[in-house]
């Protein structure tokens, strides 16, 4: 079984298609803070019939009703320089990761973008600075992406 959580999940443009992905028997976890974003989710995924999207209004550094130590990836597309606590978020997250999961992070550059966005050395620092290694990294000229796995 796969257990898919999307971070920051706004109008579910990850969360569709990882609930393909992770199939019936799999969890696609949607949170955000916006009941407006999620409230779109949840009418979406029932007339998709989907059962295998939970919907749940927490923030990116709580993720209440997360059970821990199920995730087998998580994501934050776009969604990183939202989170009010990068380091907090990420804690948490590891906790919810099962030993051999992974995290994926797409976020804009902040310094490029007149500051919407993060600064990937520092996430990245953060990132090894709350117990993860990372697997793979890409600068392009206006985004970022790396990959990291607790250790």
């Amino acid at each position: 079984m796969h257990r898919f959580l999307d971070v920051g999940c706004g109008k579910g443009f990850l969360t569709f298609p990882a609930a393909s992905v992770v199939g019936e028997k799999g969890m696609v976890y949607a949170v955000d803070v916006s009941e407006e974003y999620l409230e779109i989710v949840k009418s979406r995924a029932a007339a998709l019939g989907l059962g295998n999207v939970k919907v749940l209004k927490t923030a990116g550094e709580d993720l209440e009703g997360v059970p821990n130590h199920v995730i087998d990836r998580a994501a934050y597309l776009f969604s990183l320089h939202h989170i009010g606590d990068i380091r907090k978020s990420l804690e948490t997250l590891r906790s919810k990761l099962v030993d051999d999961g992974l995290v994926y992070i797409l976020d804009p550059i902040g310094s490029r973008l007149l500051g919407h966005g993060t600064s990937p050395s520092h996430v990245l620092s953060i990132l090894e600075e709350t117990g993860y290694k990372v697997t793979g990294f890409t600068k392009g000229l206006l985004f970022w992406k790396a990959l990291a796995k607790p250790v």
